[in-house]
């Protein structure tokens, strides 16, 4: 399709679109001010003798908010308690050692293992000077 006939085509299609809309519209027009006819007349609706709202008693909606609290609570239990076995499970230091104060043996070794390492490259960086 040539390019020029695009905007024609997209014109003729909103023309369309608005005409068919006019009529529909009419349709639902007010009536500016006059009466409205009713057509149809509504029986009432009939009476029941129940008096039942059929909503939930207030001792069964404090019965759910009490289970979804203590599930809250459960839920909450067990992520704390998970927490703190990994805690221990990956945790070097045993509980005398944390309570105590004492460094981690591993630590202190491994700093002076590396310490040593600095000093022997500092000490072969002078001598290849």
């Amino acid at each position: 399709m040539p390019v020029r006939f695009r905007p024609l085509l997209a014109l003729a299609a909103l023309v369309l679109a608005l005409g068919l809309a006019a009529p529909v519209a009419a349709q639902n027009a007010p009536t500016l001010g006059a009466p409205e006819t009713q057509t149809d007349t509504a029986a009432p609706p009939p009476e029941t003798t129940s008096a039942g709202g059929g909503g939930l008693k207030t001792w069964q909606e404090v019965l759910i908010f009490a289970a979804g609290l203590i599930l809250l609570g459960g839920i909450g239990f067990a992520i704390v308690g998970d927490a703190r076995e990994r805690t221990r499970k990956y945790s070097h230091h045993t509980g005398e050692e944390v309570a105590a104060g004492i460094p981690h043996k591993h630590s202190q070794a491994a700093k002076q293992r590396a310490r040593a390492k600095a000093r022997a490259a500092r000490a072969q960086r002078r001598k290849n000077r």
